[in-house]
């Protein structure tokens, strides 16, 4: 039995997607046949980063939990300046004012940083997850034990900082969720990566065959946080362009998942749920025809892999290399780089209804065998095994 140490900005049972179910899948099955430690803020909320958890020690389900108190809130509209301000100076730009970004970019935790520190030598190893967040930044120079991060790497502004090409070095391990994630961690290091492991993360297998195969729906579903930085306003507007176009009001966009610092339009074919419950996100993937993934920053997409658990075919935003990579290897879906690519893709789809089945069936036999629980459970002990030698 392994001691681990496992540092994330948030910790969350009940997360609905990214790096914070992508951990606590992670602590989960590895705390089936280790001791699991995760350190993390008092945060709930990712745009503020307000403590809201009690800070200290809890136990949840096996894992034992750490929290920290956040020592500042984010201020994303001083956050994005100080960005720009770093971003416009390239390599100039000083640690100082790097600095500042991160703290800002958050969660800034330095007791966090602190006990790792200190106490790491009671760890066996550690896992990082998540490249962009301060506690995982801070944390990585002071390492001695053995440690993987797992990185979530985008194609995003962020990361052309010189900070991160100072931080993430070739002879680090790495996780990776999808080979393209190791292209975007390539170019923008100017670095090979030496030793890393692909994993990814595993999606439930919570087909109901009588509800998994609505061949006449029209409705189509977004999944996720509604903001600018994950592409619907793009999305909106290429919809909005596709029915003028095609004159066609029989079909609907529902999106699932909470708004954020965005108006939406007023549109009667785009409807909105704010955040849902797992079982109402199943039922309405099984209600739906297809589901739309505007994003063009993905590290590896539950999105498209719980949809492709239900036979559902995906129509991507191919400026995303992970979710077009998935798309190409699983022949699950399709992807669209501009508004005539969406209208001529969508349409395609709508008119071939058995060759959309054909995809969703595709997907699900791709997620079986990459991102089934047992899969990831044996992919995930192997890392343990070797960081461990």
């Amino acid at each position: 039995m392994a001691k681990i140490l496992m540092i994330t900005a948030r910790f969350l049972e009940h997360a609905s997607g990214g790096a914070e179910k992508l951990a606590y899948d992670y602590a989960s099955i590895l705390s089936e046949s280790n001791d699991v430690t995760v350190c993390t803020s008092c945060a709930k909320d990712y745009v503020s980063w307000k403590n809201e958890f009690s800070k200290g020690e809890t136990k949840e389900n096996s894992i034992r939990i750490l929290r920290f108190s956040v020592s500042q809130t984010r201020n994303i509209v001083r956050m994005n300046r100080i960005l720009n301000q770093c971003l416009e100076k390239g390599d100039s730009v000083s640690d100082k004012e790097q600095f500042e970004f991160l703290k800002e970019q958050g969660p800034f935790c330095p007791d966090l940083v602190n006990y790792v520190t200190k106490e790491q030598h009671n760890y066996d190893i550690a896992i990082l997850i998540g490249y962009l967040y301060y506690p995982v930044v801070t944390s990585i120079p002071n390492l001695k034990i053995p440690f993987v991060i797992v990185p979530t790497f985008h194609d995003e502004p962020p990361f052309r900082l010189p900070l991160y090409r100072k931080t993430y070095s070739s002879h680090y391990v790495y996780s990776f969720n999808a080979t393209e994630e190791i292209s975007v961690y390539e170019a923008y290091t100017n670095q090979k990566t030496n030793s890393y492991f692909l994993i990814g993360t595993y999606i439930n297998d919570t087909i109901t065959e009588a509800n998994s195969s609505d061949l006449n729906s029209n409705q189509l579903i977004t999944i996720g946080r509604i903001e600018p930085a994950k592409g619907y306003p793009e999305l909106f507007e290429y919809f909005q362009n596709w029915k003028v176009f095609s004159n066609r009001t029989d079909i609907t966009v529902k999106c699932l998942g909470s708004i954020s610092s965005m108006e939406t339009p007023k549109e009667p074919l785009i409807t909105f749920t704010g955040f849902v419950s797992e079982e109402e996100k199943i039922s309405e993937i099984q209600k739906s025809f297809l589901l739309l993934n505007p994003s063009a920053f993905e590290s590896f997409s539950i999105s498209i892999m719980e949809a492709w658990i239900q036979k559902k075919a995906v129509l991507v935003n191919a400026k995303s290399t992970v979710m077009k990579g998935h798309c190409l290897r699983s022949q699950g879906g399709l992807y669209y780089s501009d508004s005539l690519s969406f209208q001529k893709t969508l349409d395609f789809l709508l008119e071939n209804r058995e060759i959309a089945t054909r995809l969703g069936q595709n997907g699900r036999e791709y997620v079986l065998a990459n991102f089934s629980k047992e899969v990831i459970r044996k992919k995930l002990n192997q890392m343990v095994s070797m960081l461990l030698d």
